[in-house]
């Protein structure tokens, strides 16, 4: 598995493996409003991200396959991860989320969890910083990783 920074050419793979793998595990949780919001607003954000400086975006890919995407803006916000159904639960957002992780000093990193996702990110570090949240049908969890080092209480 290699993760390599995304190509403008990757667009259109990218926005295909978005659009199905929220088909299958984010579309269950959305009401019609939302799933109708997120088609119509998924394409238009990952031009951005593809076309911005501020954002690092990789894909993860194997054999010639593209399994995974993820995006960082400003260093400190993530705002996309999505795997490839047929490649869940194989340690390829692990992978995702760790290389863009490993490209920022930032010591606090925040996203938007789709409820499902919770976990995923709850094993990395990350806390729920809020109450879910539906925004115009879309569903989401607040949640943040502080990496600064805490000290040690003694005695």
């Amino acid at each position: 598995m290699e993760i390599l920074t995304v190509s403008k050419q990757d667009l259109s793979p990218v926005s295909a493996l978005v659009l199905a793998t929220a088909s299958t595990h984010i579309f269950p949780q959305f009401s019609q409003q939302g799933q109708r919001k997120f088609k119509e607003i998924i394409v238009p954000d990952l031009r951005t991200v593809f076309e911005k400086d501020n954002f690092i975006a990789v894909k993860a890919i194997s054999g010639g396959q593209l399994h995974g995407f993820a995006a960082l803006r400003d260093g400190d916000y993530l705002t996309h991860l999505f795997v490839a159904n047929h490649t869940q639960g194989a340690g390829v957002g692990r992978h995702l989320l760790h290389h863009l992780l490993g490209s920022t000093d930032a010591s606090l990193i925040r996203l938007r969890a789709s409820p499902n996702a919770v976990s995923f990110y709850e094993q990395h570090g990350f806390v729920t910083i809020g109450d879910e949240v539906d925004a115009e049908g879309i569903r989401f969890v607040p949640m943040a990783l502080n990496r600064i080092a805490r000290p040690c209480r003694t005695g």
